[in-house]
């Protein structure tokens, strides 16, 4: 018993030796973390200069450039890269112009609810009656209503900038007269076509044309004057799957069968048969390629299996009244070395995203 009672008070002895090396392992640790702890405080947080107001200018300058271009998703995210850098740092007017700018981004990119989301940001103390509040409120009207993907039209296939400019283009005359072929169309007293809306009904066929100088070009303004009369009963839409298509990826994987060009008889119906089993453009041509047009908005040049030519994107929207955005899609394409040419226009949907396309009317 005295011999234990001996080795606890001489381990007692010990104790204060024990209890400093405990400590000074703890400082040890604990100046270890110091240079993490200094490494946190200098992260770079948002920068007074990098958001300033001529700064945050030029990034919805930026951004819109990217609207402008048809880029949305582009858009969204230099917005939203914007907004995570900068939101802390700026005051209510220029919050609410950036959540307004990322709402529509955002809707035109077929995302409704990330529009909302953003616009339910905007703040509370902003005056009614300013600018920014009223756009604010006009794109949540947008991003809530029926109608949240209104009708668009490109120039550099139709040569109008506004939907509005339909009726007038199909009434407008031509510089150029087309007149109808002896024997075609025989109830028609009037044998000139000067304008689109002399044209319904007129197939190429019926024309009095048959040198290839003559040809496309009458083929090509047949098609342009379909397409417009669409426009006219085009509504807007509540779902897209459709916007950003020609940023698509592998392009010709959700491009139906359909719109590989054909030059022999019998091959439309291959075509079209593909198309209806869910067959795609790269399925039937494996070196089909698509590059954006540095001259023309929405438009593509395509190179192919001994093949090439252009695919414009000539208007978007609601053209047969189910809600969901189609495309009206116009392909021209000839054999290399040669003076054929496929022209076709397509109106196009699809439900889902990222789903191969269906042809809702193929126009010639």
């Amino acid at each position: 018993m005295l011999t234990h009672r001996t080795r606890r008070a001489a381990g007692g002895t010990r104790e204060p030796a024990s209890c400093s090396r405990w400590l000074r392992a703890w400082v040890l640790v604990l100046v270890g973390m110091l240079p993490f702890t200094a490494a946190r405080a200098e992260e770079p947080s948002a920068s007074p200069a990098q958001c300033s107001k001529p700064e945050l200018a030029k990034s919805r300058r930026s951004a819109e450039q990217l609207y402008r271009d048809g880029r949305y998703t582009d858009a969204v995210e230099s917005l939203r890269r914007t907004k995570e850098s900068c939101w802390s740092v700026l005051d209510a007017t220029d919050r609410g112009w950036l959540v307004s700018d990322l709402g529509l981004a955002a809707l035109r990119a077929g995302q409704p609810e990330l529009c909302r989301q953003v616009l339910d940001e905007a703040p509370a103390e902003l005056d009614a009656q300013s600018r920014v509040a009223k756009a604010i409120a006009h794109n949540r009207g947008l991003c809530q209503g029926d109608g949240g993907f209104p009708v668009q039209v490109f120039f550099s296939g139709l040569l109008i900038s506004s939907p509005t400019e339909a009726p007038e283009a199909l009434a407008r005359e031509w510089s150029h007269v087309l007149e109808l072929r002896d024997g075609r169309l025989p109830q028609r007293s009037d044998r000139e076509i000067e304008r689109c809306t002399e044209a319904e009904g007129v197939a190429l066929e019926d024309l009095d044309v048959t040198a290839t100088i003559e040809l496309q070009p009458a083929r090509a303004r047949l098609l342009r004057c379909r397409a417009l009369k669409k426009v006219t009963q085009a509504r807007p839409s509540r779902v897209s799957h459709v916007r950003d298509l020609f940023s698509t990826k592998a392009l010709g994987n959700v491009l139906p069968a359909d719109l590989a060009p054909t030059f022999a008889p019998g091959e439309d119906e291959e075509r079209s048969r593909a198309g209806r089993e869910g067959r795609t453009w790269s399925s039937v041509d494996r070196k089909v390629r698509f590059e954006a047009d540095p001259d023309r908005k929405e438009t593509l040049r395509v190179q192919g299996n001994g093949v090439s030519g252009i695919l414009a994107l000539w208007a978007l929207g609601d053209f047969n009244g189910d809600g969901i955005e189609d495309a009206v899609v116009d392909r021209s394409m000839s054999p290399e070395g040669g003076s054929a040419v496929d022209m076709t226009t397509f109106l196009l949907t699809r439900t889902r995203p990222g789903g191969v396309l269906t042809v809702l009317e193929r126009m010639e």
